[in-house]
């Protein structure tokens, strides 16, 4: 009996330790730490403020609309050059039309009219590109960009005839 009296404490302690480390408990919790630079700047940066990004949002904006003002420019100077070279080029095509034969003469008629129709939706368009808000001119440049397109097939196509 005196074998047991020591191996019941003996028993329960080795269960203890046992559950105890059998992976029962949480593992380690790693810890991290900030390494400080030696040298702190002197000016360290605030939070942003509200008023920080309303001035900045105001900024973006206003570029945004600068782009789009300088975007319209571009585009209308391209436009009017491009309608300044068609009328030279249609100027020398009318040099031709005076040795023209008679029916010829007649399609010659036909073509010029379409293409001056065609040329005056382009300076329409030209017009109303150039009055517009750099906001807005987006919506025109699709509708000047196909007036283009129309007086330079309509050149092209007369071109090749006569």
């Amino acid at each position: 009996m005196k074998l047991r009296s020591w191996l019941l404490p003996w028993l329960l302690l080795s269960a203890v330790v046992l559950f105890a480390g059998s992976g029962c408990t949480k593992p380690p919790v790693e810890h991290t730490v900030r390494k400080v630079p030696a040298e702190v700047p002197a000016e360290v940066p605030s939070e942003v403020t509200t008023e920080d990004v309303r001035r900045d949002a105001e900024k973006a904006v206003d570029t945004a609309k600068d782009a789009a003002v300088q975007a319209k420019e571009d585009f209308e100077m391209r436009l009017k050059a491009g309608l300044a070279e068609m009328e030279v080029e249609i100027a020398k095509l009318q040099e031709k039309a005076h040795t023209l034969k008679d029916e010829a003469t007649t399609r010659w008629n036909e073509r010029m009219a379409d293409l001056k129709a065609k040329q005056k939706v382009a300076r329409d368009k030209l017009n109303e590109l150039g009055t517009s808000t750099g906001e807005a001119w987006g919506h025109l440049e699709k509708g000047a960009q196909a007036a283009w397109n129309d007086v330079r097939k309509a050149f092209q196509e007369a071109a090749k005839e006569f």
